[in-house]
């Protein structure tokens, strides 16, 4: 049985969740520049790819109870984007969103969903070729 390639699950599930993940990263992001005026809010941030950086294979241990230690560490499949407080030290008088900033952070967001979702899109457009036993 083949485990990677064009059938490896992983790729697509990595793809998905990034889509996810670039989704969510754009509402926080909107939140931000939304409450630019409003005052005393503390911008935010998703934290997604440190994380799945960090995330290698997976390598888990039987557990035969419950209350037993996990053994390994999970992989990519268990990795949770996390919004957090972003701590910019900015300081335009009434919190720290720095719009400058969050305007670059959505343009880039948004190019990174879109090439995501092409990505996701053309691994889908060879599977569904594959089934229907088309070449390229």
């Amino acid at each position: 049985m083949m485990k990677t390639g064009i059938f490896g699950k992983a790729h697509l599930e990595t793809l998905k969740k990034a889509v996810g993940v670039y989704s969510q990263r754009h509402q926080v992001t909107a939140q931000n520049i939304a409450n630019v005026e409003t005052a005393g809010y503390r911008t935010r941030k998703v934290k997604f790819e440190e994380l799945l950086s960090a995330a290698g294979p997976s390598i888990k241990g039987y557990r035969t109870h419950e209350r037993h230690f996990a053994i390994g560490r999970g992989g990519v499949e268990d990795v949770q984007a996390q919004v957090r407080e972003a701590r910019t030290g900015h300081d335009n008088g009434v919190n720290d969103v720095d719009i400058d900033s969050e305007m670059a952070n959505l343009a880039t967001n948004d190019l990174t969903y879109r090439l995501a979702t092409r990505l996701l899109s053309a691994r889908y457009s060879v599977l569904r070729g594959a089934i229907k036993g088309q070449m390229r």
